[in-house]
């Protein structure tokens, strides 16, 4: 959604193009060339990586939540387990056990049944199930939490990996690469990461008093974020609305995109289908809303009429 600039466009070009133009279509680009044109196109975008890093915390944080000991899977799948485990323990310590339950609830009934064969080989069954379960989520949290702890730095590290995948740029130590000019080796240093690092770039002219908006908003969101996961890891109750609802501002209230509210404000006449207003309430004089409806002028001269009329008999 972040489009180019006109520099940044011209930029590329330059490191992309101008060599096939000068005759030298097999030099590769000078890596830290490639690396300060595009630090310079993606300046706004490595300013989220601060955010970035912090949600990735987060995320790390509630998957050791799930894979410690209050892991769901691990608690509600192996249950049956842990009442087996019981049982087993009062068979173990019967005597123990029974003489504290007669003591507190009496002399009851006591069944000489033993546990069958085939009740061992029931509750040694649902074990390796749980086992195999508790492993399978385990493998998993595991996985997403290597995955997490690899795009911690994605937004820094974008430069390196765009230069080295796409543009495929030769290697730091490469003396006899395109850079920029000719085919030699490149001097200026590489611009660190990030839209306040830019102000000196060589290869890229950008403007650093003019932040980008809609990156501007995708840091707000992703603090919002790192906040609600932050919440939950701790056990506070969180609010999942729309995320966009906590970028409107303070007004009305109504958090619709103008866009679709303007449509929705905006129909045309010749569609409307028309309104019939009910008579406005007068001072001192209630009118119900339910039957407060328009009266035609013939109907009320007939009313007054009838009024009239009846004044006038009862003056006789």
């Amino acid at each position: 959604q972040v489009s180019l600039s006109h520099e940044c466009t011209r930029a590329i070009m330059k490191l992309m193009y101008c060599p096939h133009c000068r005759g030298m279509s097999s030099v590769k680009p000078c890596n830290n060339y490639c690396l300060n044109v595009v630090k310079g196109c993606l300046a706004n975008q490595a300013d989220l990586n601060t955010e970035w890093k912090y949600l990735m915390d987060s995320l790390i944080g509630v998957a050791d939540r799930i894979d410690g000991p209050y892991n769901v899977d691990t608690v509600i799948g192996t249950i049956h387990m842990r009442i087996a485990e019981a049982i087993s323990n009062l068979q173990e310590n019967k005597d123990s056990i029974t003489s504290k339950v007669f003591q507190g609830c009496g002399n009851p009934k006591i069944s000489t049944k033993g546990s069958s064969s085939e009740d061992k080989k029931r509750r040694g069954k649902v074990t390796l199930e749980a086992k195999s379960s508790a492993q399978a989520l385990e493998m998993l949290v595991l996985d997403a939490k290597g995955n997490l702890t690899a795009l911690k730095t994605y937004w820094i590290t974008l430069p390196s990996s765009l230069c080295s995948k796409k543009v495929m740029a030769s290697s730091a130590s490469d003396d006899k690469c395109w850079n920029g000019m000719t085919k030699g080796s490149y001097l200026p240093e590489v611009m660190g990461d990030g839209l306040a690092n830019q102000i000196n770039n060589p290869e890229v002219e950008v403007d650093i008093t003019k932040p980008d908006m809609t990156i501007r908003q995708q840091i707000m969101q992703l603090k919002i974020m790192t906040n609600r996961l932050g919440n939950a890891n701790i056990g506070n109750d969180v609010d999942f609305q729309d995320t966009s609802d906590d970028m409107s501002g303070s007004g009305s209230g109504d958090s619709c995109p103008d866009d679709v509210c303007g449509k929705r404000l905006s129909k045309s006449p010749s569609t409307r289908q028309p309104e019939t207003h009910a008579i406005p309430k007068q001072s001192g004089h209630g009118v119900n809303g339910a039957s407060s409806r328009s009266l035609p002028s013939a109907s009320l001269l007939l009313l007054l009429l009838v009024a009239v009329i009846a004044m006038q008999h009862l003056g006789r």
